[in-house]
């Protein structure tokens, strides 16, 4: 998505909330980064045969905590986006 700097620079107060979802987006990313670390940790575990349950465990709890980190970001950065764009109608 292209930023229109001009139109940014007409409507002041979108500035908080596209800057707002920008960080939910990286958040976002950061959140997928982590659960994909521990996913792949996890294989490797497994291929390798020193994987246990408590790595398994903790590589489902990282996961969860990360599919909700995400769905919260996707919501926040979402309604961000709706708030802007009235700002700017």
């Amino acid at each position: 998505m292209m930023i229109n700097k001009r139109l940014i620079n007409t409507v002041r107060e979108s500035k908080k909330y596209i800057a707002g979802n920008a960080i939910c987006q990286w958040v976002s990313l950061a959140a997928n980064i982590t659960m994909m670390g521990a996913i792949a940790g996890m294989l490797q575990g497994l291929f390798d045969g020193s994987a246990g349950e408590a790595q398994i465990a903790l590589t489902a709890l990282i996961t969860a905590v990360a599919v909700v980190v995400r769905f919260v970001c996707a919501t926040t950065a979402s309604r961000m986006g709706y708030l802007s764009s009235k700002a700017v109608k």
